[in-house]
C-alpha cells in the first residue's frame, strides 16, 4: 500500500494488521468505518481468541504468568501479527488494536512518520499512538521534527515496524514465553534487544478503551463517562502543560 509523501515521494507501508477477537463486532465495525474511507487495505488477526487457547498453548507460552484469558489472547494476537510480518518479509507494517481511534490528521501523520524514519536502521519501532496520554515533553520537541527517541514504550494500540524487528520480538517470545501484558512485555524485550523506540508527535491514534469510548476488557476500569473526563484532563496536563 502506497502512502504518498508530502513532496510526492512514495514511502511504502506494506500492510495494516488489526488485533480483533472474532466476537468483538462493535470494535471491528468501528475500525472499518475509519479505515475504509481512507482507502487503506487491512486485515484482522482472528486467531488466538481466548476460547482458542488450550492447555498446550497455555503451557507453551504462559508458564507462571498470572494473565487473564483476555490478556493472553491479546498477547498471542500481537505475536501472530509479528509472525505474519516476518513470513511476508514486509519492510514496514502498521499494527492497530481494534479500539483505535484515528486522529483527523492520521494520513498526514503517518506520511510524516514514514518519511522521517526512512533513514533509520533496524531494529526500531515507531509508536504512533498516544499510549494512554503519553507525550514527549514540550521542551524536547523541535519544529519540523515528528519522531523522538524514547527510553520506554507506549501502549500497543498503534505501532509501525518491519520484519527484522518483528523477528527479534518473535524469537524472544519463543525463548522466554509471555509473563506480562503485551505492552509491558514489549517494553522489557525492546530494552534487552536494543530495539530503538520512537514516539510520534503529535500521535495519530488514541485508545478507545482508555478514553472511555469502549469498555475495557483487559483490566478493571471505572465507568466510561468517568474515563472520558479523566482522559481529557490527563491529556490537557500531559500534552500542553508537561
Amino acid at each position: 500500500m502506497s502512502i504518498e509523501g508530502n513532496q510526492g515521494d512514495s514511502r511504502l507501508l506494506d500492510g495494516i494488521l488489526v488485533i480483533n477477537p472474532r466476537n468483538f463486532v462493535e470494535r471491528r465495525r468501528s475500525i472499518e468505518r475509519q479505515l475504509q474511507p481512507l482507502g487503506l487495505a487491512y486485515e484482522f488477526i482472528h486467531t488466538y481468541d481466548a476460547s482458542d487457547i488450550d492447555a498446550t498453548i497455555a503451557e507453551r507460552y504462559f508458564q507462571n504468568a498470572a494473565l487473564s484469558p483476555g490478556q493472553q489472547s491479546c498477547a498471542l494476537k500481537h505475536c501472530e501479527a509479528l509472525r505474519l510480518i516476518c513470513t511476508r518479509n514486509w519492510g514496514r507494517a502498521l499494527i492497530l488494536e481494534d479500539d483505535a481511534i484515528l486522529a483527523p490528521q492520521f494520513i498526514q501523520g503517518l506520511q510524516a512518520a514514514l518519511k522521517e524514519s526512512a533513514p533509520l536502521k533496524a531494529p526500531y519501532v515507531l509508536l504512533v499512538g498516544s499510549g494512554g496520554n503519553q507525550y514527549t515533553p514540550r521542551k524536547r520537541r523541535v519544529p519540523g521534527q515528528c519522531l523522538y527517541r524514547s527510553d520506554k514504550g507506549r501502549l500497543t494500540e498503534a505501532y509501525v515496524l518491519g520484519s527484522q524487528t518483528a523477528r527479534l520480538r518473535v524469537e524472544w517470545v519463543e525463548r522466554q514465553g509471555i509473563s506480562l501484558p503485551i505492552d509491558n512485555l514489549f517494553d522489557r524485550m525492546d530494552r534487552e534487544l536494543n530495539i530503538a523506540r520512537y514516539w510520534l508527535e503529535p500521535p495519530i491514534v488514541e485508545q478507545g478503551s482508555k478514553n472511555g469510548q469502549f469498555r475495557s476488557v483487559l483490566e478493571p476500569a471505572p465507568p466510561n463517562f468517568v474515563r472520558r473526563v479523566t482522559s481529557v484532563l490527563q491529556k490537557l496536563r500531559r500534552k500542553y502543560l508537561y
